[in-house]
């Protein structure tokens, strides 16, 4: 958590959806890329950019503990899960529908995280 936004790792979150991801410490620029989207980051800023096109993300991106930090609401909402607060308890449940397949029909994909 830094100024109201709760971040989390770039690299571990890219990692766990199998995407790649390179980091250039001379500019502090992570590139991540999965199949034919690449996504940048600069550490800092509030904007990035999505296959050559600038979006603002509404906090800058940080580095803490030598770890590119970006706000878990826009990267969590960039990937289509939903992010909701629980102010009571302090945790956050990141839910996704996953498309009909052939093997379990409709579902949904559910995480937690508490700080």
């Amino acid at each position: 958590m830094w100024e109201g936004n709760t971040y989390v790792p770039l690299r571990f979150l890219a990692e766990g959806i199998g995407a790649n991801v390179t980091w250039d410490q001379a500019s502090q620029t992570a590139w991540v890329k999965a199949g034919t989207v690449t996504l940048t980051f600069w550490v800092g800023k509030n904007v990035m950019e999505i296959n050559g096109k600038q979006k603002e993300i509404g906090a800058p991106v940080i580095l803490k503990d030598g770890r590119t930090q970006v706000p878990l609401r826009f990267i969590t909402e960039l990937l289509g899960w939903d992010v909701k607060w629980n102010e009571a308890d302090g945790s956050i449940a990141l839910t996704k529908s996953m498309e009909k397949n052939k093997r379990n029909g409709y579902g949904y994909s559910h995480a937690s995280i508490r700080r």
